[in-house]
């Protein structure tokens, strides 16, 4: 269940979406609670964004609270998992490592992390048991052969920003290989 939620409403929201910690939890717990309903706890899972700052949404310590609480309800649903991103890497403030503890605690399922890990300290993260699995994206789209990267640990390609999410094949299928960069 990738949803965006953002918990940046005025503060004064009086409405049962708003004014508390409960309150601003509820939209993501209702929609979690139905989708659970409708195909089954083993397959729904959350992705949150604790201190993403996209389109100039403010951050605020007091949604800390707000995201203790939401991951603490979702993991009495029984969800699958939750996926925690810390967008730092792309400029937003980074997520408190005590709050993702707290987090992490907090959930019963299995516990995603991601934003910009290489490979140490995604290893790093797993031997502590501060996550279950470690997600990758960008680096994923940009080497064909990621894993085969990863497991040589060899230099991962650029990243061409300027081709996300433009029509044709530039950026999906034009990044070379390790084979094709050691035949140039």
């Amino acid at each position: 269940m990738p949803c965006g939620l953002s918990f940046r409403r005025a503060a004064t929201g009086t409405d049962a979406y708003g004014g508390s910690t409960e309150n601003y939890a509820r939209f993501a717990i209702e929609v979690a609670a139905a989708v659970v309903a409708a195909i089954g706890k083993e397959k729904v899972g959350i992705r949150l964004s604790p201190y993403g700052v996209f389109n100039e949404m403010p951050y605020d310590a007091a949604y800390d609270a707000i995201y203790e609480y939401l991951v603490a309800e979702l993991s009495k649903l029984g969800l699958a998992y939750v996926h925690i991103v810390n967008h730092s890497s792309m400029g937003a403030p980074a997520v408190d490592q005590n709050l993702v503890a707290k987090l992490r605690k907090s959930f019963a399922g299995s516990f995603i992390l991601s934003g910009g890990y290489d490979a140490a300290r995604a290893e790093a993260d797993l031997e502590s048991g501060a996550a279950d699995l470690i997600a990758f994206g960008r680096p994923v789209l940009s080497n064909p052969d990621f894993v085969a990267r990863i497991a040589a640990g060899a230099t991962l390609n650029d990243i061409d920003f300027s081709t996300f999410y433009t029509p044709g094949e530039a950026g999906y299928t034009t990044y070379p290989t390790l084979a094709e960069v050691a035949a140039v």
